[in-house]
């Protein structure tokens, strides 16, 4: 899940509404793909201004996992093992913790390794 902007020119009078961080004028276009690359979910509404995890937060697919109106699959145990796993989002920083989302480790204080 990640968002990217797309660049445009911004419309007489939108003032700084679509100016983004980057130092242009987009749109944000929201995506979902599975493991074969093939879009599952794209959401194309936010101003450049909003963060990823903002535009995520307006669309419908977080209000529907947020309110149970949709789930993911149910746990399955990966290939050769017998621990259910849960499905996921894979999303980077940008986007809030929840239990459907995969996130980096902050590799924050972590010992260095020999």
């Amino acid at each position: 899940m990640d968002g990217k902007h797309i660049v445009m020119q911004a419309s007489a009078h939108s003032g700084s509404y679509y100016y983004n961080y980057k130092g242009t004028f987009s749109i944000v276009l929201l995506a979902i793909l599975d493991a074969k690359y093939k879009f599952m979910y794209a959401d194309v509404d936010c101003n450049g201004r909003v963060s990823d995890g903002g535009v995520f937060k307006t669309c419908s697919l977080y209000e529907a996992l947020e309110t149970g109106t949709t789930k993911l699959p149910p746990a399955i145990p990966l290939p050769g093992r017998t621990q259910q796993v849960p499905y996921f989002f894979v999303a980077d920083d940008a986007f809030a913790m929840r239990h459907y989302t995969m996130k980096p480790y902050p590799f924050k204080d972590q010992p260095a390794s020999n």
